[in-house]
């Protein structure tokens, strides 16, 4: 098959939204910068920052970083699709 005899497709760019997961709170990782060796994640940030000091004291490791980060969902919010499903139901 010949690139002229393929379907020509369009791409339509739609409007979409992030939302924070409300099940999962914000995590928590502390890093070494040394060796790259991390604590697991956790809901609370003294966890986190308490490996970091116990890594601290068992290699003599000095740097550190401590992240959080968060879960979020992707949805559609584009009115486009939603009058176009409306339709379809409805018709």
């Amino acid at each position: 098959m010949s690139e002229s005899s393929l379907p020509r497709g369009r791409y339509v760019p739609l409007e979409w939204t992030l939302a924070a997961m409300p099940a999962m709170s914000v995590r928590h990782v502390g890093k070494c910068l040394v060796c790259s060796d991390h604590s697991v994640d956790t809901a609370d940030p003294d966890e986190a920052q308490l490996w970091c000091l116990k890594h601290a004291g068992m290699t003599r490791h000095t740097g550190y970083e401590l992240s959080a980060f968060q879960f979020f969902s992707a949805a559609i919010t584009d009115p486009a699709v939603g009058g176009a499903a409306r339709r379809r139901r409805a018709g």
